[in-house]
Protein backbone atom coordinates (compact mmCIF):
# COMPACT_ATOMS: atom_id res chain seq x y z
CA UNK A 1 0.00 0.00 0.00
CA UNK A 2 1.26 3.43 -0.91
CA UNK A 3 -0.05 6.41 1.00
CA UNK A 4 0.30 9.77 -0.67
CA UNK A 5 -1.42 13.03 -0.03
CA UNK A 6 -3.39 15.53 -1.98
CA UNK A 7 -4.81 18.41 0.05
CA UNK A 8 -7.76 20.21 -1.48
CA UNK A 9 -9.71 21.86 1.31
CA UNK A 10 -12.98 23.59 0.60
CA UNK A 11 -12.93 27.29 -0.11
CA UNK A 12 -10.85 29.01 2.58
CA UNK A 13 -10.63 32.42 0.94
CA UNK A 14 -14.32 33.16 0.44
CA UNK A 15 -13.96 32.98 -3.34
CA UNK A 16 -16.19 29.96 -3.74
CA UNK A 17 -13.70 27.54 -5.30
CA UNK A 18 -11.39 24.98 -3.66
CA UNK A 19 -7.63 25.37 -4.07
CA UNK A 20 -4.90 22.75 -4.37
CA UNK A 21 -2.47 23.37 -1.51
CA UNK A 22 -0.34 20.24 -1.56
CA UNK A 23 0.29 17.38 -3.96
CA UNK A 24 2.60 14.40 -3.67
CA UNK A 25 1.82 11.34 -5.75
CA UNK A 26 3.94 8.37 -6.83
CA UNK A 27 5.25 8.63 -10.38
CA UNK A 28 3.43 5.40 -11.26
CA UNK A 29 0.09 6.39 -9.67
CA UNK A 30 -1.65 5.45 -12.92
CA UNK A 31 -0.88 1.79 -12.17
CA UNK A 32 -2.76 1.74 -8.84
CA UNK A 33 -6.33 1.52 -7.62
CA UNK A 34 -6.78 4.84 -5.79
CA UNK A 35 -9.03 5.44 -2.80
CA UNK A 36 -9.73 9.17 -2.51
CA UNK A 37 -11.00 10.07 0.96
CA UNK A 38 -13.05 13.17 1.79
CA UNK A 39 -14.73 13.22 5.21
CA UNK A 40 -17.74 15.26 4.14
CA UNK A 41 -18.80 16.14 0.61
CA UNK A 42 -21.25 19.03 0.24
CA UNK A 43 -21.24 20.42 -3.32
CA UNK A 44 -18.52 18.01 -4.44
CA UNK A 45 -16.25 20.81 -5.71
CA UNK A 46 -13.16 19.81 -3.69
CA UNK A 47 -13.61 16.12 -4.49
CA UNK A 48 -14.05 16.91 -8.20
CA UNK A 49 -10.86 18.98 -8.18
CA UNK A 50 -8.98 16.07 -6.57
CA UNK A 51 -10.47 13.66 -9.12
CA UNK A 52 -9.34 15.92 -11.98
CA UNK A 53 -5.81 15.94 -10.56
CA UNK A 54 -5.79 12.13 -10.51
CA UNK A 55 -7.12 11.98 -14.07
CA UNK A 56 -4.46 14.52 -15.13
CA UNK A 57 -1.90 12.02 -13.78
CA UNK A 58 -3.38 9.31 -16.03
CA UNK A 59 -5.24 7.37 -13.32
CA UNK A 60 -8.12 5.64 -15.13
CA UNK A 61 -11.51 6.78 -13.83
CA UNK A 62 -12.55 3.17 -13.18
CA UNK A 63 -9.51 2.77 -10.87
CA UNK A 64 -10.72 5.46 -8.45
CA UNK A 65 -13.04 5.10 -5.47
CA UNK A 66 -14.29 8.14 -3.55
CA UNK A 67 -14.81 7.29 0.11
CA UNK A 68 -16.72 9.68 2.39
CA UNK A 69 -18.37 9.59 5.80
CA UNK A 70 -21.18 11.93 4.79
CA UNK A 71 -22.33 13.40 1.49
CA UNK A 72 -25.02 15.83 0.43
CA UNK A 73 -27.31 14.69 -2.35
CA UNK A 74 -26.11 17.49 -4.65
CA UNK A 75 -22.48 16.39 -4.19
CA UNK A 76 -23.29 12.78 -5.04
CA UNK A 77 -25.16 13.84 -8.19
CA UNK A 78 -22.45 16.29 -9.30
CA UNK A 79 -19.65 13.75 -8.92
CA UNK A 80 -21.60 10.84 -10.44
CA UNK A 81 -22.59 12.96 -13.44
CA UNK A 82 -19.07 14.35 -14.01
CA UNK A 83 -17.20 11.11 -13.32
CA UNK A 84 -19.58 8.20 -14.07
CA UNK A 85 -16.92 5.48 -13.73
CA UNK A 86 -15.70 6.58 -10.28
CA UNK A 87 -17.10 4.39 -7.50
CA UNK A 88 -18.64 6.33 -4.61
CA UNK A 89 -18.88 4.83 -1.13
CA UNK A 90 -20.41 6.76 1.77
CA UNK A 91 -22.05 5.93 5.07
CA UNK A 92 -24.86 8.45 4.67
CA UNK A 93 -26.41 10.92 2.23
CA UNK A 94 -28.12 14.02 3.64
CA UNK A 95 -30.67 15.99 1.66
CA UNK A 96 -29.22 19.50 1.45
CA UNK A 97 -26.47 22.02 2.24
CA UNK A 98 -26.76 25.35 4.03
CA UNK A 99 -25.60 28.81 2.89
CA UNK A 100 -22.14 28.16 4.41
CA UNK A 101 -21.74 24.99 2.33
CA UNK A 102 -22.17 22.51 5.17
CA UNK A 103 -24.21 19.35 4.78
CA UNK A 104 -27.59 19.62 6.56
CA UNK A 105 -28.11 18.27 9.16
CA UNK A 106 -24.55 17.00 8.79
CA UNK A 107 -21.74 17.18 11.33
CA UNK A 108 -20.54 20.78 10.90
CA UNK A 109 -16.91 21.30 9.95
CA UNK A 110 -15.34 17.84 10.16
CA UNK A 111 -11.80 19.23 10.30
CA UNK A 112 -12.65 21.40 13.29
CA UNK A 113 -14.23 18.44 15.06
CA UNK A 114 -11.37 16.08 14.22
CA UNK A 115 -8.64 18.51 15.32
CA UNK A 116 -10.72 19.85 18.27
CA UNK A 117 -10.70 23.47 17.03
Amino acid sequence: MILKRELVPGDLSGGGEPELFYLRLPKDIKDYFVVLMDATVATGAAAMMALRVLLDHDVPEENIMLLSLLMAEIGVHSIAYSFPKVRILTTSVDKDINDKGYVIPGVGNFGDRFFDN
